[in-house]
């Protein structure tokens, strides 16, 4: 049995990487390709919107904090000590989250949807993953939605769902609160 797996896009992504030094140093591994690694268990649910128009804008919404969270994300974080990780952390929440948030505030607002979500008029993915990420940005900083709405509402909304909010009780908010005390 392979010691690793990699379970990763059909098309090329950073996990070519991972597989290119599995094979160079002679590793065996599992390589398991899928359209999306997430969209098994989102089509399986039915989170993924009804059509392919409704599965892009979710992509295009998580792919934004994708982008929000690159500075944080990126393999050279665990080679810098506490303080530089807090230093980046704290850029990022300074430099590249307020826009973030004013571009999905500004995407709510145009929308036509009546339900209030992002891509759909029913609950998609990238709804919980939006709002389970804003949410826990709000623990940290509890005032971090307030000059966005839409955006407020649209969390408030998605969050007042009784799996949402004990999900965000019982495993989000304990991991946020040791983040914020040692920033």
């Amino acid at each position: 049995m392979a010691k690793y797996k990699i379970i990763d896009y059909v098309y090329p992504t950073a996990g070519e990487l991972a597989r290119l030094i599995l094979q160079y140093k002679d590793v065996e591994y599992d390589d398991e390709k899928v359209d999306s690694p997430d969209r098994i268990y989102e089509a399986e649910e039915d989170l993924v919107g009804k059509n392919n128009e409704e599965a892009a804008i979710c992509d295009m919404v998580m792919d934004g904090l994708g982008v929000m969270f690159s500075k944080v994300r990126g393999n050279q974080i665990s080679k810098l000590d506490a303080k530089q990780q807090i230093a980046l952390f704290k850029q990022m929440i300074e430099e590249d989250v307020p826009r973030f948030l004013a571009k999905y505030e500004r995407f709510l607002e145009r929308s036509d949807l009546k339900s209030g979500y992002l891509a759909s008029e029913q609950l998609t993915w990238c709804d919980l993953g939006v709002a389970l990420t804003f949410a826990g940005m709000q623990i940290r900083q509890p005032k971090l939605l307030e000059k966005y709405p839409h955006l407020k509402n649209f969390v408030d909304k998605v969050t007042a769902n009784e799996v949402v909010s004990h999900f965000i009780e019982t495993e989000l908010a304990p991991s946020a609160v040791l983040r914020k005390n040692s920033m």
